[in-house]
């Protein structure tokens, strides 16, 4: 991992104010990265760059920092699929000339190129995947790889950005181009900024889209009614090309998650086809991942004479998961990754607490190959048709039943994905090729955990492979065309082994109230009080809690998001944190209180209700009185 910070200053600053920004800087970064990162410094009065990473880069050739004078490069990220000759510092060369470099690059991966002192170019991936957020204060316009960190030099203070929170809340990721942390945004899909420096000191910046996600996505839907070998060669050439280039920046073994599903599958096909054996994984929480995945490998072993390393593994086994406790789990991951990670790896082992020592070994990860599937379609035989919007956006709101959700989350978030629509019918895009555009700018954009580690590589975002999605039919993808006819084509004797789907059987994984969950979030029900703990509808919350202390059918979503909120909120909003009292676990926790058994006069008083009855009533009155 990485921590860059950028800044570049309308005018000379003030040396005391520098030293103040500089102070709060390094003391939030001190939470986080290593004393063993290494370190990169330049700048002057009205500018400076501070870029840390690990001291070792392990068997990556392609260093974060390079400087050929007068020119240096910060490469955040990998640059696979992109012609790296010459190295970081002439790419850098090549995007200070005006070039799109970024162009056929697989996200996430970011550019700053500085030329001498006096000229700068930052470019973010076509995709706007890559972790660099921006901010302005004081005539300063800064960079940063880590929001709070941003956020904490510009203003001195981190605060939540309650609009970004409600996307979190319903979406599980931050939408579009927001932020967890208010005074920050996250640069927008080919945005290119640029600096220049004037003779007497002070920097004029300018920004532009340039080659972008919508350039991506258009090159391939213009191909409509294409030769359907036309677009396999396009998406096979993709995936062969991703595998040789990180090869090239990487002079090691490569990992890959094999499930029993389609989209590893096709990776790893794609792989032994370009002579690359990468190293097996494979979690078997769900049994039958584990029993395919042993068949795949067999197969390579008596049909190929392959012998691939392959390792078995239980991700979510409460053995390991439940050794900490589910707050700290939490807390952990939001100061890893600045509170922008699924709230669904909570119930994964804890992480570590601060940033990684070491640099790890890449990996092939088969998300974004749902676009070549119709992943968020609509059923093709059901009964009631919902528009490919209304489809789309339910499955974009998973993350929090929407009864779940406060109303002024909904309506926000509905507004925002109306926009988002209207602008893919503003391009071009019509009918379900929309629910593609919103998975592809959306979930992939900002939920994809390849985002947040160097050497995740995504191989179906490779530029190629996405157009060729948009070339296909609804139909054709309905049917799995792609993932079907390109495995025939690279390891065949793979194609006839079933996919594993989502209805294969029960996961053995931890769940969020297992442990001391019930506990925590009890806890939390009752010391959490700011404005982000009200996206969620409270009620909600106990009623699942309720549910997992009787056995019942607790929901999940519910629970780990008011979990991620919460804490998100001791940190973000402290003023509201109330002392705990443990009333609200006692109350859940708390026998029902017995049903005092009615006398039989009670139970008659009813016959009073009518006249007759209440005639017989009072005649046995008197009776037992006299």
């Amino acid at each position: 991992m990485h921590v860059m910070l950028a800044w570049f200053a309308a005018a000379p600053v003030p040396e005391e104010t520098r030293r103040a920004h500089r102070a709060r800087f390094e003391s939030a970064l001190a939470e986080v990265a290593p004393a063993s990162y290494r370190r990169h410094e330049f700048g002057s009065d009205d500018w400076g760059v501070v870029v840390l990473h690990p001291a070792d880069p392990g068997a990556y050739r392609w260093p974060t920092v390079d400087t050929v004078h007068p020119v240096t490069a910060v490469s955040l990220g990998l640059p696979v699929g992109l012609d790296g000759t010459g190295g970081p510092a002439a790419l850098a060369g090549r995007l200070l000339a005006g070039e799109d470099v970024h162009r056929d690059v697989l996200p996430p991966f970011g550019l700053l190129a500085l030329q001498d002192t006096d000229h700068f170019v930052l470019q973010q991936d076509w995709l706007g995947m890559c972790r660099v957020f921006t901010g302005e204060a004081g005539g300063v316009t800064a960079f940063c790889t880590r929001p709070s960190l941003l956020a904490t030099f510009l203003h001195g203070e981190v605060r939540p950005d309650l609009d970004g929170w409600k996307s979190y809340a319903l979406c599980g990721h931050f939408g579009g181009d927001s932020s967890p942390i208010a005074g920050t945004r996250l640069l927008r899909p080919g945005e290119r900024v640029t600096g220049r420096r004037s003779d007497s000191g002070g920097w004029t910046i300018g920004s532009e889209i340039r080659y972008a996600v919508d350039d991506v996505v258009m090159s391939g839907f213009a191909g409509q009614g294409r030769p359907v070998d036309e677009q396999l060669d396009r998406a096979a050439d993709a995936l062969t090309t991703t595998a040789s280039s990180l090869h090239r920046l990487y002079g090691d073994e490569i990992i890959l998650g094999l499930s029993g599903g389609k989209d590893s599958r096709l990776i790893a096909a794609s792989l032994i086809a370009a002579g690359l054996i990468p190293r097996f994984v494979t979690n078997e929480d769900t049994r039958a991942e584990g029993e395919v995945a042993r068949q795949l490998v067999q197969i390579l072993r008596d049909k190929r004479g392959l012998r691939p390393e392959h390792r078995l593994q239980l991700a979510g086994a409460p053995a390991s998961v439940l050794d900490t406790g589910l707050e700290e789990r939490a807390r952990r991951l939001q100061r890893l990754h600045d509170h922008q990670f699924p709230s669904t790896f909570l119930v994964r082992p804890a992480a570590r607490p601060m940033l990684p020592e070491q640099v790890r070994t890449p990996g092939f990860t088969g998300a974004a190959g749902e676009l070549a599937t119709g992943y968020w379609y609509p059923p093709a035989d059901s009964d009631v048709d919902p528009s490919p919007e209304q489809a789309s956006m339910t499955k974009l709101f998973s993350a929090l039943p929407r009864a779940a959700a406060a109303k002024a989350v909904v309506s926000a978030e509905q507004a925002r994905i109306a926009a988002l629509f209207d602008h893919a019918r503003g391009i071009g895009l019509s009918d379900l090729h929309l629910a593609d555009y919103l998975y592809l700018v959306e979930r992939m954009r900002r939920w994809c955990t390849s985002a947040y580690s160097i050497g995740t590589v995504t191989p179906f975002l490779a530029p190629g492979f996405v157009a060729a999605t948009f070339g296909l039919t609804p139909a054709q993808k309905r049917d799995r065309l792609l993932h079907n006819r390109l495995l025939g084509r690279l390891v065949p004797e793979w194609a006839e082994v079933p996919f594993v789907s989502v209805a294969t059987g029960p996961s053995t994984a931890t769940r969020v109230w297992e442990g001391n969950g019930v506990m925590a979030i009890a806890n939390l029900l009752d010391t959490a009080h700011g404005p982000l703990t009200e996206l969620i509808r409270r009620p909600a919350v106990e009623h699942s809690l309720r549910a997992a202390m009787a056995g019942g059918r607790p929901n999940a979503k519910v629970l780990q998001q008011f979990t991620w909120l919460a804490v998100a909120s001791e940190q973000l909003e402290p003023g509201t944190t109330r002392p705990s009292t443990g009333a609200t676990h006692a109350r859940l926790t708390a026998a029902p209180r017995p049903r005092e058994p009615l006398r039989i006069a009670t139970r008659l008083r009813w016959i009073k209700r009518t006249r007759l009855g209440n005639r017989l009533w009072t005649e046995v009155r008197k009776r037992v009185r006299g």
